[in-house]
């Protein structure tokens, strides 16, 4: 088994105990995530679309851990632009394409708004912490370049969410704590921020 596997199965297993079980739900989920680049450089990088899908476990009743499992597609583009043979910009620029897969392991911790006890039909709830991405395989459509993308990468998260019944959607960001490149070469490693936007469905598990 992937070694990453291995640690992310390992993650969600310490953190059941954590809270002392009165409610769990099992959220199974997909949608669509988008990357902000803080440090785009000369490369000029710039986020695309890209998604995700996956499972959350939710433990505990008002105050409540999700940690999760997602495999993640984070798409970004970058520019290099043209020069002549006295380096002098030429006008004409190549846009190329990156593409990563990881899989993605969130542990938040969160609150709901209106008691799960009281079994609401309609609930809001609000949910942040850390995530790390655990990299499985990643592509650039330009062989002139030998780039290394880092084996994880870690974020500080936050976001909310709504639930209606056995349906919740939910809206995030990440802010990136560690660089997506390691000894490339690029001339800048670009921060990359995440957003995302997931809705799914909710399974009640045995109390």
């Amino acid at each position: 088994m992937n070694h990453t596997i291995k640690l992310s199965i390992f993650v969600l297993a310490a953190s059941a105990p954590v809270l002392s079980i009165q409610a769990q739900e099992l959220r199974l989920s997909g949608g669509y995530n988008g990357s902000n680049v803080s440090e785009a450089g000369p490369e000029m990088w710039v986020g695309r679309a890209g998604y995700q899908f996956g499972a959350d476990v939710q433990l505990g009743q008002r105050w409540f851990l999700q940690p999760g499992i997602h495999l993640q597609v984070r798409n970004l583009n970058y520019t290099l632009a043209g020069t002549d043979a006295n380096g002098n910009p030429t006008g004409t620029n190549t846009e190329f394409k990156y593409t990563d897969r990881s899989l993605r392991v969130p542990i938040m911790a969160g609150l709901n708004l209106m008691d799960p006890a009281k079994d609401p039909a309609f609930n809001v709830y609000l949910l942040g912490g850390p995530t790390a991405l655990f990299l499985l395989k990643a592509d650039l459509d330009n062989d002139a370049l030998d780039i290394q993308t880092s084996k994880s990468q870690w974020y500080l998260g936050f976001g909310g969410g709504a639930s209606f019944s056995f349906l919740f959607v939910e809206a995030g960001y990440d802010v990136a704590m560690s660089d997506v490149f390691s000894g490339n070469g690029f001339q800048t490693d670009p921060k990359v921020n995440q957003f995302r936007v997931l809705a799914g469905l909710r399974f009640r598990l045995a109390q």
